[in-house]
């Protein structure tokens, strides 16, 4: 399966889907741990945030520079 970028993938979901992600990738520069976040196991600086019930926003949180960068935003059923 092709990758896509993070923001053409964004752009390509439903409505409401897009509506929380957009929000959710914003609330982020503010605070890029919010405390449903969850850091996934053996891959440290990635957090994953579950949304819109079977969606998730992976992200990579490198503290020096102050950068969130989005990474996938999949449905469950697609994540690798």
């Amino acid at each position: 399966m092709k990758s896509s970028h993070p923001r053409q993938e964004i752009r390509s979901l439903p409505g409401y889907v897009r509506a929380q992600a957009e929000s959710l990738i914003d609330a982020l520069a503010n605070d890029p741990r919010p405390p449903r976040a969850k850091e996934l196991q053996g891959k440290p600086g990635i957090y994953r945030l579950w949304f819109a019930g079977r969606w998730r926003i992976v992200y990579l949180i490198d503290d020096d520079a102050q950068i969130v960068s989005i990474l996938p935003v999949r449905r469950k059923e697609r994540i690798d």
